[in-house]
């Protein structure tokens, strides 16, 4: 039975962690896209400053998605250690 529920947490955390992922590769390039696009608008410059900033936003988000997620494996590793000596 707590076989159960440590799955269940195993899932609920992966699920949890992919989400977050998610978000994290694609607020960037929306951002970069909305802010681009209102930076032209003002400018007069479309499109030009929507593809730069859309193209920053396209290669930060897998390197922030990359860092955030070795940390909270760490953290999860970490956790489940601590779990297993106590």
């Amino acid at each position: 039975m707590s076989n159960k529920k440590y799955r269940w947490g195993d899932i609920s955390w992966m699920l949890a962690i992919s989400a977050q992922g998610g978000l994290m590769v694609a607020m960037p390039v929306v951002v970069g896209l909305a802010v681009g696009y209102m930076l032209d608008i003002h400018f007069g410059t479309l499109p030009w400053i929507t593809l730069v900033l859309t193209l920053i936003g396209a290669m930060s988000g897998p390197v922030l998605l990359h860092r955030w997620t070795l940390s909270a494996v760490k953290r999860r590793m970490e956790e489940k250690e601590d779990e297993e000596t106590s």
